[in-house]
């Protein structure tokens, strides 16, 4: 019940800092609220190439947590946040790209000393095996094995999007995790032979799992941390078999850039404020904790495919084809906005018919909150994404719309993209996309409607897909744009920064640069919650790379402290 280390969240970093630190000889103890996926036994939706089946699987989620922006009168709507071994790696779409060398000299330059592009490149490369490219941007022996999508398993509608890009003068990058900058390319994953590898599967290998010094704990809830003053001895569970608790001089918070809050401030580590008010012990009074809250945030549209247009059934994978370019937009830096481009939107019927281009804002400048809404483990903290809060993040995205019904309407892909739409991932949308019989039925019937005339197709568009606004409406009216957009906008499940490194004059800084939680001793984080700000990029290779770097410095301090010893 003694242990070195206790890592909090079997995802993306908890397990590489269960790896790293366990490969050292300390004892190290992994504990994960969801199910295990160990090795020869990982289900099948998750081995999956295709993500679609495994993300809505409610069994690897989070099942109440809602997101919402409070600013703009939008409801809370359930958040899909992984809670499996593997965390978003198990269930996402497994796009690998970094961001750009800019993202992390900014980390540098706000106070995140030692976060430079020239020293995170290293922990780049050294997690990753990518089987496609080499050189001083790549590495080739890490766990985690990066290929591409092939070109020539490109649907026609996507074909039709890379001559859009073409004509727009968007141009073709071999590599995106290379030199940074705008253009299109096929898509790096987190895939072997059409297989999803899950950071579990990459860094929790079965010889890992032997070592008799790790043990993995699945399939139990932190209630809180447990503190001698303010120094952390350990921490308090619940599982099945009851509340066990366990004990370490160390404890480090993997539990993601939502729940990594939640857990400090459940255990007296916050705004003191807040945690007067609901009756929990003040640790420490740390006013930045659940704070600076980012998301790429994003809108799409969508458009009917003709047969040979779609996606073919024997390609594996999600996402096709990725672009960045820049809004030029005043303050903001270049390659800001990204575009996502699938030739199926979902699993089933409906959504293989149709093709979609998702743009985001890729540097995001908006910031929420997570707050607690009751001292229980078993409530979900109040997590406000307040997107477009910033008028920057506004604009761009509305100008993102604009681009992408631009492209929609060029000769290489009107004729493809047929009966373009505004799509919205909305409460609507997230339950018919649950994997079931009856959605399955529904989506088919609707299917064959669409297939039926371009006439019933269009109508169907109108009156049951969308609210009855067409793309033409919206951009031809900036009142209704701008109403559609803050209604619909959505992130990426990129939440990071809510426990942000920085300076100790930063009064909103929770951890220094090694992930040490200021005002008490004994206590890290080393997950996406750490980062200053959202990079520009999917955040899974990012929250991986600060795993790795603030493992290499807790293994690096205890050396040192073992030879003064």
């Amino acid at each position: 019940m003694v242990f070195d280390y206790i890592v909090i969240g079997g995802g993306s970093s908890g397990s590489v800092m269960a790896s790293r630190l366990s490969a050292d000889g300390h004892r190290v103890l992994l504990i994960e609220a969801g199910p295990d996926t160990p090795p020869n036994a990982v289900p099948d939706d998750i081995l999956d190439g295709n993500p679609t089946r495994a993300y809505f699987n409610p069994d690897y989620q989070w099942p109440s947590l809602d997101a919402t922006t409070v600013r703009d009168g939008r409801k809370p709507i359930h958040y899909e946040q992984a809670r499996v071994m593997g965390g978003g790696s198990s269930i996402n779409a497994q796009v690998a790209n970094r961001g750009g060398p800019e993202d992390y000299d900014d980390w540098a330059a706000s106070g995140a000393a030692g976060w430079s592009w020239d020293e995170v490149l290293p922990y780049f490369r050294r997690l990753e095996c990518d089987l496609d490219f080499g050189g001083e941007f790549h590495g080739r022996a890490g766990p985690l094995p990066i290929r591409r999508v092939r070109q020539s398993d490109w649907s026609g509608f996507i074909r039709a999007v890379s001559k859009a890009y073409e004509n727009e003068g968007l141009h073709f990058r071999p590599d995106f995790n290379g030199e940074f900058g705008d253009g299109y390319s096929v898509v790096p994953l987190t895939n072997r032979n059409g297989h999803r590898v899950s950071a579990a599967m990459a860094y929790l290998s079965e010889s890992v799992r032997s070592r008799r010094n790790l043990t993995i704990l699945p399939e139990t809830t932190v209630v809180r941390l447990a503190f001698s003053g303010r120094a952390i001895t350990g921490v308090e569970t619940e599982n099945m078999f009851g509340r066990p608790s366990y004990r370490a001089s160390t404890v480090i918070l993997c539990a993601g850039a939502i729940h990594s809050p939640a857990i400090l401030m459940r255990s007296g580590i916050g705004p003191a404020e807040q945690l007067t008010k609901l009756g929990i012990p003040v640790v420490a009074d740390i006013r930045g904790v659940g704070q600076n809250l980012q998301e790429h945030p994003g809108i799409a549209v969508s458009a009917y495919l003709k047969v040979g247009d779609r996606m073919a059934p024997n390609v594996s994978g999600h996402i096709q084809m990725h672009a960045r370019y820049s809004s030029g937009y005043n303050g903001c830096p270049s390659t800001d906005m990204a575009i996502s481009a699938v030739a199926k939107s979902a699993w089933h019927p409906l959504g293989k018919r149709l093709g979609s281009l998702y743009v985001w804002v890729n540097r995001t400048y908006s910031a929420g909150t997570i707050v607690l809404k009751d001292r229980s483990h078993a409530v979900e903290p109040e997590v406000d994404f307040n997107w477009l809060s910033d008028q920057r993040d506004a604009e761009r995205l509305k100008q993102g719309f604009r681009f992408v019904a631009s492209l929609l309407q060029q000769d290489s892909l009107s004729g493809v993209g047929l009966d373009p739409f505004p799509s919205a991932w909305n409460a609507r949308a997230k339950q018919i996309s649950k994997v079931n019989c009856i959605n399955s039925g529904l989506t088919w019937v609707l299917a064959l409607l669409m297939d039926s005339s371009p006439r019933l197709r269009r109508a169907l568009i109108r009156h049951v897909i969308t609210d009855g606004h067409s793309i033409s409406d919206l951009i031809n009216n900036e009142e209704h744009l701008d109403r559609f957009v803050r209604q619909n906008v959505t992130g990426n499940w990129h939440p990071t920064s809510s426990c942000r490194i920085g300076p100790a004059s930063d009064p909103v800084a929770v951890t220094d640069p090694s992930g040490r939680v200021r005002g008490v001793s004994g206590l890290r984080i080393a997950d996406a919650s750490v980062m200053p700000c959202c990079p520009r990029a999917n955040t899974n290779i990012p929250t991986i790379m600060v795993a790795e770097k603030m493992a290499d410095a807790i293994l690096k301090e205890d050396r040192e402290s073992s030879a003064k010893r």
